[in-house]
């Protein structure tokens, strides 16, 4: 019986259909939005409430294949990791105009630091499709997926805490906070700490 990792490493999938699927799920986040708040300010609040959920979603969806395959040497695994990557970037990169819209009409005054962090989290998602057939180093990938993940985390725990305005803490995020913790621990012990299986 092949392995989860041998199935993984087989998996192949269209980019130009997924990565169509994913624009269409984003559209229709604002469609929805649009259909269900009578006001523009808020209809870009909710999408870019409901698009970070995405995010969210494509983000660890990318992070288990890649730890899950990351002991993998087929040629076919990066590839695929460099697809989903794609996909998250595109959406994410969506995310960020529904969500810099909604700061602009709704006034909030973004704070200087986590402005900076959370500009080089865009920037290495936005980077990362392109780098990542030259990093050889796979460890090196993980760098990352924990920036991006930190920032995530940052994110949740800053609406947890009420420092976002427009955003009542909620279950969602303590589930976006720690499940990305828990992603983080689990995957970073399985490529730094687990010994990679000997196929017999």
């Amino acid at each position: 019986m092949p392995s989860t990792s041998a199935t993984l490493s087989n998996a192949d999938f269209s980019l130009r259909k997924w990565l169509l699927i994913g624009v269409l799920a984003e559209l229709a986040i604002f469609g929805y939005c649009y259909a269900i708040q009578p006001e523009l300010n808020e209809v870009f609040r909710h999408a870019a409430r409901y698009s970070g959920r995405l995010s969210l979603l494509l983000y660890l969806l990318t992070l288990t294949y890649f730890a899950l395959t990351f002991h993998d040497t087929a040629p076919g695994v990066l590839a695929t990791v460099k697809k989903l990557a794609i996909i998250f970037c595109v959406c994410h990169l969506i995310h960020f105009g529904f969500l810099t819209t909604n700061v602009v009409l709704n006034g909030i005054e973004p704070v200087p630091f986590k402005l900076a962090g959370g500009f080089v989290g865009y920037l290495m998602i936005v980077l990362y499709p392109f780098l990542i057939d030259r990093i050889r180093n796979k460890k090196l990938h993980f760098i990352y997926f924990l920036y991006v993940g930190v920032v995530i985390i940052g994110t949740y725990m800053a609406r947890i805490k009420g420092e976002f305005p427009g955003a009542e803490p909620g279950p969602v995020h303590y589930f976006g906070a720690g499940a990305t913790v828990l992603a983080l621990l689990v995957f970073g012990w399985m490529i730094f700490g687990a010994r990679p299986q000997v196929q017999g």
